[in-house]
């Protein structure tokens, strides 16, 4: 069985121009991600997925393998399936770019549900918390079995009659078997996926089983210069860039 990742990055962010190739520590912010992602021992390559010349150029410069696609996608996920389409694998770990301090361990973690049961077409990292009424998280619920029931940008579940003292958040690392992303990809987006600019309610949508895998001290993904605010500080105590930098 042969695994790979795939990290999407666009130069474009509303919120954060050009937050992919922002500095932290000496590094762009994508390279952090890639070359984290590339200490996962579950993965067996890495690419940067991009439709910019600047982030290839980028990601050449600092040895990272480099697939480039159109301008036209949609999502990550779109991007990914024109990347992986030509590549001889059967699983592709969607890693967001703007995760420079994912854990290679964590990325390992949720691979293995796709490893140990071959009915699974896809799983996602989910972590306790607790911060409320952020629209730039996605937080989910989950069924009996530990699946995603659904996910939303607003907080779930409702504490409209009871305290909710924690919620769970979904991280975006994602691995899909090849061919259902592929098939994935093909369909039109669904009616709550719209609604809720979440392109992954199109999977619950169609009835596809999500398996949640529970992360413990997840890190937080860059959207904001607040983000990046926090998370250049973390990363001045991080160990694990010692085993790349």
């Amino acid at each position: 069985m042969k695994i790979i990742g795939m990290v999407p990055a666009r130069l474009q962010s509303s919120r954060l121009p050009e937050k992919a190739i922002i500095d932290i520590e000496g590094l762009p912010m994508v390279i952090h991600t890639c070359k984290r992602a590339e200490l996962a021992r579950k993965l067996d390559e890495v690419y940067l997925v991009t439709d910019s010349e600047k982030i290839k150029e980028t990601g050449k410069f600092h040895n990272i393998k480099v697939i480039m696609t159109g301008t036209h996608h949609r999502s990550g996920s779109d991007r990914l399936a024109e990347a992986c389409a030509s590549i001889d694998c059967d699983i592709v770990v969607n890693i967001q770019g703007d995760e420079p301090l994912v854990e290679p361990e964590h990325i390992d973690a949720i691979v293995d549900p796709l490893i140990m049961n071959s009915a699974l077409q896809i799983a996602v990292g989910v972590t306790p918390y607790k911060k409320k009424g952020s629209m730039s998280d996605i937080k989910a619920v989950l069924d009996l079995e530990g699946n995603i029931m659904y996910c939303s940008r607003n907080d779930l579940p409702s504490d409209a009659r009871s305290t909710v003292n924690e919620m769970l958040k979904m991280c975006f690392i994602v691995p899909f078997r090849k061919e259902f992303l592929l098939q994935y990809t093909l369909w039109e987006p669904t009616p709550l996926e719209t609604l809720e600019f979440n392109e992954y309610l199109r999977v619950l949508e169609h009835g596809v089983k999500m398996r949640a895998v529970m992360i413990e001290n997840a890190r937080i993904s860059v959207d904001t210069p607040e983000d990046l605010a926090i998370v250049r500080e973390m990363m001045k105590d991080d160990t694990i860039k010692y085993r790349y930098m």
